[in-house]
């Protein structure tokens, strides 16, 4: 069942894009996206600057527990190896942040320490998209006028927003694997799954706590990292490609098109990728901001064809770490029940 819902929001995704290409005409597409010429490579300096940022926040997330002299550098490395994972397997992120701990505890790292910054780095990352997306949806209220029912879904968006970031904090305050274990145990569902690891997750959940509480410029820090990819790097990205193309568009759009762009992804999660869910997105964001009917659609070839270099350099870097790759979906989860106790 899951991999048939998988096949047909691949299908329906691909179809949409497919007749958005076919209105704006793949001639004009292949026109823009041609302008690009000898500039291409450029398109890939931006969404360097936000894998660095992330990154940064990530190593921020570690706050002061011991990284063993693991440099910055090696988080740099093993993040872009995790997130090349979670783009090319459908799993809601949880294979590529698996990876993650693992190469990091082959650095010497302890296992509960890489899983309390994993942990850390992706809630902090998720609470300053959530913000963004927020900031995405004001800025549409600015830049849409009056466009039928985008004022009334912009504000909607908007307080959910605000309200999924309030349901996180509340989450985070009380322990998550403290909640689940609770819920299982209710329900008793896996109870012997469960408590085989109750004092790991705990610990993790403490850990996980410690930092909110008691290491705020950490946090910061992280918060900062991660706010910088999305504000600064993210949107540098469309505002780049545009002028590029000949396209300008200002600050705000850009910013209000790319904190649609992450939402369209977590719509596509199930999809590897998000292929035809992403290119359909930022063609119907692009045609909601009043970009060029051409724009869209090359915007998002462009995306996807950096988002492929890009993800090719990631494995590359999980190839030179693991030279064999057979097997190696068992070695993490093997890595991961032994530090689960």
């Amino acid at each position: 069942m899951k991999h048939f819902l998988r096949v047909l929001v691949l299908v329906a995704g691909l179809a949409l894009f497919g007749w958005f290409v076919h209105r704006a005409g793949a001639a004009e597409i292949w026109r823009t996206v041609s302008r690009l010429g000898w500039s291409a490579p450029l398109v890939l300096v931006p969404f360097t600057c936000t894998q660095a940022a992330d990154a940064l926040g990530w190593f921020f997330a570690f706050g002061n527990r011991d990284r063993r002299g693991v440099p910055f550098r090696s988080f740099y490395r093993v993040r872009w190896s995790g997130e090349a994972v979670n783009n090319v397997i459908p799993s809601a992120t949880v294979a590529g942040e698996a990876v993650k701990i693992y190469l990091l505890h082959k650095r010497g790292i302890a296992g509960h320490d890489a899983t309390a910054s994993v942990i850390v780095g992706r809630t902090i990352q998720t609470l300053m998209q959530v913000s963004f997306i927020a900031l995405g949806a004001a800025a549409f209220l600015h830049i849409a006028g009056d466009k039928p029912g985008v004022q009334p879904a912009m504000i909607a968006i908007l307080a959910f927003s605000l309200t999924l970031l309030g349901a996180m904090i509340w989450l985070q305050a009380r322990g998550i694997f403290a909640l689940l274990v609770k819920l299982a145990d209710k329900f008793g569902a896996g109870r012997t799954a469960w408590h085989a690891r109750v004092a790991a997750l705990v610990n993790i959940d403490r850990q996980v706590l410690d930092f909110y509480r008691h290491d705020r410029r950490h946090f910061l820090l992280s918060a900062g990292g991660y706010a910088c990819a999305w504000l600064l790097c993210d949107t540098m990205d469309i505002y780049l490609v545009s002028w590029l193309l000949g396209m300008p568009v200002d600050w705000l759009h850009a910013l209000a098109i790319e904190s649609f762009i992450g939402v369209s992804r977590l719509i596509g999660f199930l999809v590897p990728g998000s292929i035809g869910v992403q290119e359909t997105g930022i063609t119907l964001i692009c045609s909601l901001a009043g970009l060029p009917q051409a724009f869209g659609p090359a915007y998002a070839i462009i995306r996807r064809g950096r988002d492929l270099a890009f993800v090719g350099i990631g494995w590359l870097m999980l190839y030179a770490e693991e030279a064999n790759l057979r097997g190696f979906t068992k070695r993490v989860t093997a890595e991961q029940a032994e530090e689960a106790g």
